[in-house]
């Protein structure tokens, strides 16, 4: 796993490769190469985990020299599409060089034979076109600018923050937080910044300088109603246990971010089988009441895997340091209350190993989470539900955030709006409140409920919460879950890796009717059928615990004056966008307990942390 930079008619040097050379402390390589009438700047930072050697440093260059390519990922199957090359001498056993000459030899639209994690840019120098893709399900991200004849592009944004690309808050991306908390691809919360979608890849053609972006999977979407339990067990199994196996592929030592839950229980128990050295697994517990305490779980989990395992308590005071922290790694305002976690998670396992594996991804494509219960009921139940008025419904859930936005939600009679609403934290009537009363009429609100592009693709297909699963696998796990997982562990050098996200795994779990993952109340059945022949019963019959802190009390407690502090600033974001008094009611409200704005109140302290430590320092 490295870090990826490059340009076209701008300037990029050492100085500004260092801002990514946590991605890859390992090495560092840069070339200038001249492709007509551009310059062409292509860097890397490497942190070496297949082929040690030289043979697999980057930027890498074909014997021909007519093509080049700078690399971040792991191409798991990368050794069978070797077989395919048969006329090619390698000079190593890296994924890279493999990549390098199969799209040379196969073009730029077979990266759909890859079964990985990649972002990339592949130069043809012959033809002047310069390619950046990005994996199946956006686990690696790659950001680009693109203003006249020069490009931008790298793994973060600070590169092309330091290499002069204008830094201005886009209004309606900072809208797009207040709805959903991430800004989906492919914006950011900066103008003419943007991330590459999943799935897809830019062609830049060097002698007229245009673009085009094109997706180089296409979907067909269809669901098998003939497959009986019993077979959708057997091929899972075998599907996830070869997702696993080919996730092993190192020249390093390989981990497993533990908790005291099913699918990292899964993993460990296919890695312990598999390999021949006891795993190295790393748990991180929260001190205090309530339920987010995994370690006594983790530790069980750990003694049936026989793995050498490390775990330790995050205290109040190191979650709030290490979330300042995170932001400069994140590098856009993510409000999500794990980060911290997986900050310390990350750095704990950096003394030990260079790669882990995580059970992130599991929850989206098999139905995981409580609210696609309560999708699979609103579906059911919405015309009684529509026959309730709004206005006197959401009285009787004022302290309760979950009811608030089921409730929200149940109001829309058309479905692609209900999923809308059920990821809607500041509706409508909230922003007019707390945006200054000149910049919402301003405010370009993106009208297309951010994922209708994934909503045309599956409408009248299956049912509602297959539906809804499509699509959060194609927005809010890349554009939000994945980016910062991969943010904040390569910020500690490390390589996440998730089978969960397996090519072939998603496509087959994809094909399933949605019974077989949401059954009744029991969430990832197949799954868990599937895992009833490696895990004992304990660890397959414990209660689903999310990594939750009582933030919704700080907010009550300790954080609240800091909370008043941020937004009451001259300085602040706050103080450019927001109505003061607005907010301080909001905050206050929840203070007083007689309104849940526990969420919302998150968004506004994330964003006011980003914006002191990334935004004002860059």
């Amino acid at each position: 796993m490295c870090g990826i930079a490059g340009s076209i008619n701008v300037p990029l040097n050492l100085e500004v490769l260092n801002y990514i050379k946590h991605r890859g402390p390992d090495s560092q390589g840069l070339i200038e190469k001249q492709v007509g009438d551009n310059k062409v700047y292509l860097g890397h930072t490497r942190l070496s985990i297949l082929d040690l050697t030289e043979a697999g440093s980057q930027p890498m260059l074909t014997d021909c020299g007519n093509y080049a390519i700078v690399f971040n990922g792991e191409i798991y199957n990368h050794l069978e599409l070797r077989k395919k090359l048969t006329n090619i001498s390698f000079r190593g056993h890296s994924d890279t060089e493999t990549i390098l000459y199969y799209i040379r030899e196969f073009g730029i639209k077979s990266v759909n034979d890859f079964n990985g994690i990649f972002a990339f840019a592949f130069l043809d120098i012959k033809k002047e076109k310069l390619f950046l893709v990005r994996d199946h399900f956006g686990v690696k991200p790659v950001y680009y600018n693109i203003t006249g004849n020069r490009l931008v592009f790298s793994s973060e944004l600070k590169v092309l923050l330091k290499s002069g690309v204008e830094k201005q808050i886009d209004l309606s991306s900072l809208d797009s937080i207040l709805t959903l908390r991430y800004n989906p691809s492919p914006t950011t919360i900066f103008k003419n910044i943007f991330k590459l979608s999943a799935a897809s890849y830019i062609e830049y053609d060097l002698k007229s300088h245009q673009h085009k972006i094109e997706n180089y999977k296409k979907e067909t979407y269809a669901v098998n109603s003939t497959i009986t339990l019993n077979e959708a067990v057997e091929e899972y199994s075998k599907l996830f246990e070869n997702a696993v196996k080919r996730q092993l592929l190192a020249d390093v030592p390989v981990g497993l971010f533990l908790s005291g839950g099913l699918d990292s229980a899964f993993i460990g128990k296919v890695m312990s089988q598999n390999l021949n050295y006891p795993i190295k697994t790393f748990t991180v517990g929260f001190t205090g009441k309530g339920n987010f305490n995994e370690l006594e779980d983790a530790q069980t989990t750990a003694t049936l895997l026989g793995s050498d395992h490390t775990s330790d308590f995050l205290s109040q005071d190191q979650y709030l340091d290490y979330f300042r922290q995170s932001f400069y790694h994140t590098e856009e305002p993510i409000a999500e209350p794990t980060i911290p976690a997986l900050y310390h998670l990350s750095k704990m396992a950096s003394k030990s190993v260079k790669v882990v594996l995580s059970g992130q991804g599991a929850d989206e494509p098999m139905a995981g989470y409580k609210r696609y219960y309560g999708e699979a009921l609103m579906s059911k139940y919405a015309g009684i539900l529509n026959l309730m008025p709004y206005k006197i419904l959401k009285q009787f859930f004022k302290a309760n955030e979950t009811f608030q936005r089921g409730v929200y939600s149940a109001q829309f009679k058309n479905e692609e709006d209900r999923f809308m609403a059920i990821y809607t934290l500041f509706s409508d009537d909230l922003k007019s409140k707390i945006y200054k009363n000149d910049l919402l009429s301003t405010i370009a609100i993106k009208k297309d409920k951010f994922f209708s592009k994934f909503y045309e693709e599956v409408r009248g297909k299956s049912d509602s919460l297959n539906r809804l699963l499509y699509i959060d696998t194609r927005t809010m796990l890349p554009d939000n879950l994945l980016l910062f997982n991969d943010k904040t562990t390569m910020a500690h050098s490390i390589e996440n890796r998730v089978p969960f996200l397996d090519k072939d795994l998603v496509a087959f779990v994809e094909t399933l009717p949605s019974n077989f993952k949401l059954n009744g109340k029991i969430h990832k059945y197949v799954e868990r059928k599937a895992a009833e022949s490696f895990l004992p019963s304990e660890v397959m019959n414990r209660k689903k615990r999310a990594f939750e802190t009582p933030v919704g009390e700080w907010f009550k407690t300790s954080l609240y004056d800091e909370l008043i502090s941020l937004v009451s600033q001259s300085n602040s974001l706050s103080d450019q966008y927001f109505n003061k008094p607005a907010l301080l009611e909001m905050i206050n409200m929840h203070k007083q307990g007689k309104r849940d704005y526990r969420k919302q109140i998150y968004t506004i302290y994330s964003l006011e942390l980003w914006y002191q430590n990334f935004y004002l320092k860059f």
